[in-house]
């Protein structure tokens, strides 16, 4: 395949419309905090709380908010004894996220991934998926959000199913 001068000419404006367009919108990109606290429960196989955990999510927003990038670190706490999914201690997740919040509606959904056992305390590292929808109302930048999601993951060889909600404030620099 032999590329000509304007193949090349409409491809090299291709790439600085592309360039040109991206910049000012990351430019535009807005510095989230969010902190929560989350209580999950095992919904299958059998019943089962989960440790209640806090989550600290910095993250980027883009186009007026409407898109977010999160990356949560988030402390599993020791308030659940005899768990047979979590370990007694204390243990932490890595979970990325993306949030989507329609314009002018106070709703929103998430995509979730999260590594979880990052200390090793409850055997090996594993990776869970999910996803959450939940209302936030913002005044001033300072918003008061609730969520519920769902984030199954595998646990010594069994798939598990984890319902959790979460209560937080967001912060909009």
């Amino acid at each position: 395949m032999r590329l000509d001068f304007h193949d090349a000419l409409r491809a090299a404006c291709l790439a600085a419309a592309l360039v040109l367009t991206a910049v000012p919108a990351a430019a535009r990109a807005g510095v989230v905090l969010d902190a929560s606290v989350g209580k999950g429960v095992q919904v299958s196989p059998g019943t089962e709380a989960m440790p209640t955990n806090v989550m600290l999510a910095p993250g980027l927003s883009f186009f007026d908010d409407i898109l977010e990038a999160q990356l949560g670190v988030v402390a599993d706490l020791t308030d659940v004894r005899n768990s047979s999914v979590q370990s007694p201690k204390l243990d932490m997740e890595l979970r990325p996220m993306l949030k989507i919040a329609p314009p002018l509606l106070p709703i929103y959904g998430k995509a979730i991934l999260a590594v979880t056992n990052l200390t090793g305390n409850a055997g090996g590292t594993t990776v869970a998926y999910g996803g959450a929808l939940g209302t936030q109302l913002k005044l001033a930048g300072v918003g008061l959000f609730l969520e519920a999601g769902t984030l199954p993951r595998s646990v010594n060889g069994t798939f598990v199913w984890v319902v959790e909600g979460r209560a937080g404030v967001s912060l909009s620099l």
